[in-house]
Order: structure tokens, then C-alpha cells, then sequence
């Protein structure tokens, strides 16, 4: 099993940087990554929220992933039919501070047979933290 973490304290609120994670058309200003929306959130959940079902494209990839918790402390969210990894969650944890918030980020998977874990527990690991840091220059331009 593969497992990253990685952790920042971003200016701005709980909330708004959970909706920002949940416009799912536009992730891909924050990761090397296309996105879109290929089933809507269950009915009475937030936008993009529990029940939203997404394509992903990456590295000539295309994979789903699926929304299981969106709330202003936490998203998680999973790979769908184990492809191109198994046993997939992503964790994106929103905890207030009084002048930011820090976001924990972990994913955690097994490796296919075929793609060394080391590999992609580097990949993993500068996808998560490239994520963070746009994010970051997002919300405090400065």
C-alpha cells in the first residue's frame, strides 16, 4: 500500500477552499490534469458534491473518480474500477486556523503490478504538492 501526505496552511476559509476543490471543471488550474463532470451530485448534496462522478485525463490516461464525502472539513474521494490504481482514496481534510487553514492532503493506493510503487508514490507525492501550492497562489496572490 502507497501512501503520501502532504500539508499546507492556505488563506482562505474552510468552506471556500472546498468549493474550489469541488468545481471540478476547473481543477485543471491546479492539476496537470483534465476533468469533467460525467454525473451529477446525489440530490440535496453541495455542488460536486457526494454522488459526483468525474473522468479523469492524465499522462494518456482516463480514469473516474467518485465523490463519497464533501462537507466544509473534509472531501474524500475515490478511484472507480481500480484502474489506473486499486483501493484509491484521497483524503483533502479543511482544518480553521485564525488567519488561514491548514489542508491535509493524503491519498493512499496499491500499485499495479506493472508501475513500480516508488514511482508512483513520486508522482503521487508531486501531484498532491504542485495541487497545494497552486491552490495557495490562488487564494493570496500576492
Amino acid at each position: 500500500m502507497i501512501s503520501v501526505h502532504y500539508t499546507k496552511n492556505l488563506k482562505a476559509s474552510p468552506d471556500t477552499l472546498m468549493r474550489i476543490m469541488l468545481d471540478h471543471e476547473n481543477l485543471d488550474k491546479l492539476f496537470n490534469a483534465s476533468f469533467k463532470v460525467v454525473k451529477s451530485e446525489e440530490p440535496a448534496e453541495l455542488k460536486g458534491g457526494v454522488g459526483c462522478v468525474r473522468e479523469v485525463k492524465i499522462m494518456g490516461l482516463r480514469f473516474f473518480e467518485e465523490i463519497i464525502r464533501a462537507d466544509a472539513s473534509e472531501i474524500r474521494y475515490r478511484v472507480l474500477n481500480d484502474f489506473p490504481v486499486k483501493a484509491h482514496l484521497g483524503v483533502i481534510r479543511f482544518l480553521p486556523e485564525e488567519q488561514w487553514t491548514q489542508v491535509h492532503y493524503h491519498i493512499r493506493c496499491k500499485a499495479p503490478w506493472y508501475l513500480p510503487s516508488g514511482l508512483l508514490r513520486h508522482v503521487l507525492m508531486k501531484d498532491i504538492k504542485n495541487c497545494l501550492d497552486k491552490l495557495g497562489a490562488y487564494c493570496d496572490p500576492r
